[in-house]
């Protein structure tokens, strides 16, 4: 009988185009790269989709937990057996917040979660609650959600049917095929839904289509709304440079450890002032991206970030003192690269200006989000950028982004605000940290060990 048919065995299309899968969840296997004039640049997927959740199991039931774990993981495989890992299949990341840790008894938790070594928080979970910024508006949301997915394809067909297979009861399909074990939506409570695009021309084009001001002035083949490229081979960190473990003075962690191939992730909506950055002329918006060094021409969108052009911080002072302005990439790549030839717990020595912090964000025109079950959700499309990083803890990106707002050295070299990085043109509406585990623990992690 029909329903006795094994719909999805017919064809295994993983086998179609395999792909090795990383230790990491971060790493995107079969991802190509672009020569821009010189430089290489990583092929993002186009299309991404990020869903955040709680848990409806009850705190406590441990055979629930653990059931919840074998179907996740289930549900996961039968949608990578349909849309195998890659570009033209499907890429699946699964993170948790503080509260989805804090359901769990502590000493499990303790043993082996990650903890901090750098100076000033050693012992603390290298996982801790997102905190408010200087220059965050006062309403910026700390969120706490215990699960967040994220699902990003050159096919947004893929992550349509991939999300209703997950989170919607009755009868979905994948590429066709009848999904029998992939619901999950009992399991979770989505509190937002959000979705959006990188690379490709996408900005300029839905900027457009959704009436965002500013948005003629987006470069026609730029990456981002804000006009140059951020997937730069030399400008992510390359393997497993992001997980816990991989640089000393960050974590306790080693390999072989639960959470060995993890790493701490920050997400966050932000507005941009599109029509505000464009108000700028080229050079000017160049010197605010970068540093006050940069001369490239405007159709450069993707400025050499080989270790050769890293600022450190006795360029960035000089910089500051001499041109009084510190750009972006100047205010974070002493704290994002490598300051010396490093050797990495797997015997890897990389050299200095090596950066080690991954970006897998993507532009938006939501505003805030798409869905969501406590936000207000306006119907006018704003540009935005659904940021998420990766990096060795919570600890060192909250370092990064005190640095990106830049007060001390705002106070110091006395720059208006406009001349310090570009934080003066986002508005920051909602921030969460989430540890990403790695591949093998994806699903609810520790659950097996209750």
């Amino acid at each position: 009988m029909t329903e006795d048919f094994d719909w999805t065995g017919v064809v295994d299309y993983s086998r179609r185009n395999a792909l090795e899968a990383p230790e990491t969840q971060y790493e995107l296997p079969g991802v190509t790269e672009e020569d821009h004039a010189g430089v290489p640049v990583a092929v993002v997927p186009l299309w991404h989709a990020v869903v955040t959740t709680k848990l409806t199991v009850p705190e406590g039931d441990t055979a629930a937990l653990k059931e919840a774990q074998e179907r996740l993981s289930a549900a996961l495989a039968e949608v990578e057996k349909v849309y195998p890992l890659g570009p033209s299949g499907i890429f699946i990341q699964v993170a948790y917040g503080v509260p989805y840790f804090n359901r769990l008894p502590k000493g499990l938790v303790d043993q082996h979660m990650p903890k901090s070594t750098m100076t000033g928080t050693e012992g603390e979970w290298a996982l801790i609650d997102s905190i408010s910024y200087d220059k965050d508006n006062d309403d910026v949301v700390l969120e706490d959600n215990e699960v967040c997915f994220h699902f990003k394809s050159d096919y947004r067909d893929h992550i349509e049917r991939a999300l209703a297979a997950l989170f919607e009861a009755g009868g979905q399909e994948l590429n066709g095929l009848p999904a029998e074990n992939a619901y999950v939506g009992d399991l979770f409570t989505v509190t937002t839904m959000r979705k959006g695009f990188a690379g490709h021309g996408t900005p300029r084009v839905m900027g457009l289509k959704h009436g965002i001001p500013g948005a003629d002035k987006v470069p026609a083949g730029a990456m981002l709304f804000m006009g140059f490229t951020s997937s730069h081979k030399d400008g992510l960190a390359q393997g497993n440079l992001a997980s816990f473990e991989t640089l000393p003075g960050y974590t306790d962690a080693k390999p072989g450890d639960y959470f060995a191939g993890g790493t701490a992730m920050h997400l966050s909506h932000i507005g941009i002032e599109l029509d505000e950055w464009y108000e700028m002329k080229h050079s000017d918006r160049l010197k605010r991206m970068f540093h006050s060094r940069r001369t490239e021409s405007e159709e450069v969108l993707s400025p050499d970030q080989s270790p050769e052009t890293v600022t450190f911080e006795e360029q960035r002072d000089e910089d500051a003192r001499k041109d009084k302005i510190i750009g972006h990439n100047a205010q974070m790549q002493f704290l994002t690269r490598t300051k010396e030839d490093t050797q990495t717990a797997y015997g890897e020595t990389v050299p200095k200006g090596t950066v080690f912090f991954l970006r897998q964000d993507f532009d938006t025109v939501e505003n805030p989000f798409g869905f969501s079950t406590t936000d207000k959700i306006d119907s006018t499309g704003r540009a935005g950028v659904h940021f998420i990083g990766f990096g060795p803890s919570a600890q060192h990106f909250q370092k990064m982004r005190e640095e990106m707002d830049g007060v001390a050295k705002q106070k110091e070299f006395d720059l208006p605000d406009e001349n310090t990085g570009f934080t003066k043109f986002l508005d920051t509406t909602h921030r969460q940290n989430y540890l990403l585990p790695p591949r093998a623990h994806r699903s609810l992690p520790l659950a097996e060990l209750l």
